[in-house]
C-alpha cells in the first residue's frame, strides 16, 4: 500500500484515471480508501469490480450504482479497473463522470490513458504508477522491428495465440494498445532525429491509425497488427 498513500489528497477530486495494472490496483486503492475510512468493504455506497473489457452494459450497471441515493452522510466510491473499453462504452462513462452526484468519486484504472477519450481525460485528475508489465511489451516491441516482414507476421501469430485468440478479448487489446505505444515511442525518437524522413512520418500515421482502430467496437486485433508487421 506504501506505493499508494500519498497518491491522493485528504479532500478527493471527483475522477481519477490512474495508469497500472487494471486487475490488481484497484485492490490497493480500495485498501487505501478503507484505512482512510473513505469507504468500507461491505458498503452499498461502494462499487468496485475488474473487467477484461468494460461494455455498455457495464456502463449502464454503473450508471444505475451512480443513480441511488447514498448511505447518510457516507462517500460514495466506485473503482473499476479495465483492460479495454470500446469507444461507445465510454461515452456511457463520460455522460456519468461529467455530472458525478454529490459526495461521489471514480477510480478508473487503465494499463495506459492513451486509450481513453480526451474528453474523458480532460474531466480527470490522470495518475502513473510504474507498471512492470509494460517493459516486457516495450522489449516485444524492439524485437518485433529488428524482424522480417515475415517473421513479424508469424511474430503476431504467436501474439494473438499469447493473449486469447478472440478479437472481443480485453487481454488481446490491452496487449495490442500497449504494444502499438511503444512502437510509436520507438518511431518518435527516431523521427527526432530526421524530421524530414518521410518513412519514418508514414509509419507514425498508421501507428497512430491502428491505435484508433484498436478502440473500435468489431475491429480485428489480428489484421491491425499483421498490417503494422507489413509497413514497418
Amino acid at each position: 500500500m506504501s506505493d499508494f498513500t500519498k497518491l491522493f489528497p485528504e479532500v478527493l477530486y471527483h475522477s481519477y484515471v490512474i495508469e497500472g495494472d487494471p486487475l490488481n490496483d484497484g485492490e490497493n486503492i480500495l485498501d487505501l480508501l478503507v484505512s482512510r475510512k473513505d469507504t468500507e468493504k461491505n458498503s452499498n455506497d461502494l462499487y468496485f469490480k475488474k473487467y477484461e473489457a468494460f461494455s455498455m452494459e457495464d456502463g449502464r450497471d454503473i450508471k444505475s450504482w451512480h443513480s441511488q441515493s447514498g448511505v447518510g452522510k457516507s462517500k460514495k466510491i466506485c473503482i473499476i479497473g479495465t483492460k479495454f473499453i470500446n469507444r461507445e462504452a465510454e461515452q456511457a462513462l463520460l455522460k456519468i463522470i461529467e455530472e458525478p452526484g454529490d459526495n461521489t468519486h471514480f477510480f478508473i484504472i487503465v494499463p495506459d490513458s492513451s486509450i481513453l477519450l480526451p474528453t474523458i481525460l480532460s474531466r480527470v485528475h490522470v495518475i502513473k504508477i510504474k507498471n512492470e508489465s509494460n517493459l516486457d511489451i516495450k522489449k516485444e516491441a524492439i524485437n518485433f522491428i529488428k524482424l522480417t516482414k515475415k517473421d513479424r507476421v508469424d511474430k503476431v501469430a504467436v501474439f494473438i495465440k499469447e493473449n486469447k485468440d478472440e478479437d472481443s478479448s480485453g487481454a488481446l487489446r490491452y496487449f495490442a494498445t500497449n504494444f502499438v505505444n511503444e512502437l510509436e515511442h520507438i518511431f518518435y525518437k527516431e523521427f527526432k532525429k530526421d524530421i524530414n524522413n518521410k518513412h519514418i512520418q508514414f509509419i507514425l500515421e498508421e501507428l497512430s491509425k491502428a491505435r484508433g482502430y484498436l478502440s473500435t467496437k468489431g475491429a480485428g486485433v489480428k489484421m491491425i497488427l499483421e498490417h503494422l508487421a507489413l509497413v514497418i
